[in-house]
């Protein structure tokens, strides 16, 4: 599981697993792009989200930040992989 923290209008790298996703907004809101569909999707405290496997998407926090729990299950390596410069 990761723990995302995002302060007041951060936002993630964007995103694509080999699985799907799920993750809890635990704090905050914001909204979650999904950059294949071209959409986005509001999010608040409590929201759950779905990301189906190879979806790219990236989320971007609200005013009061978000806290974001979850990830893609099983776990992708490649997040914690060093990146190359």
């Amino acid at each position: 599981m990761n723990l995302i923290s995002l302060e007041p209008g951060g936002r993630t790298i964007e995103l694509r697993h080999p699985s799907e996703s799920v993750y809890h907004v635990t704090e905050g809101d914001g909204t979650m792009e999904d950059h294949a569909a071209g959409t986005g999707h509001e999010v608040v405290t409590g929201s759950m989200l779905f990301i189906e496997a190879e979806t790219p998407y990236s989320f971007t926090a609200g005013t009061s930040g978000a806290l974001l729990l979850g990830g893609p299950c099983p776990p992708d390596p490649s997040l914690y992989q060093p990146k190359e410069s």
